[in-house]
């Protein structure tokens, strides 16, 4: 491990992460197809974790936060997104759980919001909440609040 490619691979991972939080296993797979050695990863992502830089567990409740405004998605959704961009199952298990039924509640209407006007819209309405990852089973309430009991 020479100083050089500590340096280039340091800031390789910078460059990473300036546009948004990423997950340790992203770090490590962008550096692995950049060409950098697993000794070096190791290091880099040691230092990033040690100067708080990277955290899997903020990265998780940002994402989470992120996706309960306009762009909302339910629990199945976020947990793919975030199974596919790396994060610890444990955390993934522990952010969705802290979600309350109100906060899912919440983030379906946030979704239909703006996209959906008419009661003729109810049926397009389901099948888009079932497109973001939102349950089935919570679909009725939502629906009944945003378009009233039709």
């Amino acid at each position: 491990m020479s100083e050089l490619v500590d340096t280039m691979c340091l800031e390789a991972a910078f460059r990473f992460l300036s546009g948004r939080d990423r997950f340790v296993a992203e770090i490590k797979q962008t550096l692995e197809q950049q060409g950098f050695g697993p000794e070096d990863i190791e290091a880099v992502v040691r230092h990033l974790i040690r100067r708080k830089l990277v955290d899997d567990r903020r990265s998780t409740q940002n994402l989470v936060a992120h996706r309960s405004g306009k762009r909302a998605a339910g629990v199945e959704k976020l947990r793919a997104e975030l199974e596919r961009r790396g994060a610890p199952a444990e955390i993934i298990d522990e952010c969705l759980a802290e979600l309350s039924p109100a906060d899912q509640r919440e983030a379906m209407i946030a979704a239909l919001t703006g996209k959906f006007r008419t009661t003729d819209d109810r049926a397009r309405a389901a099948r888009f909440l079932l497109s973001r990852g939102f349950a089935e089973e919570d679909l009725e309430g939502a629906l009944v609040e945003f378009f009233g009991s039709v």
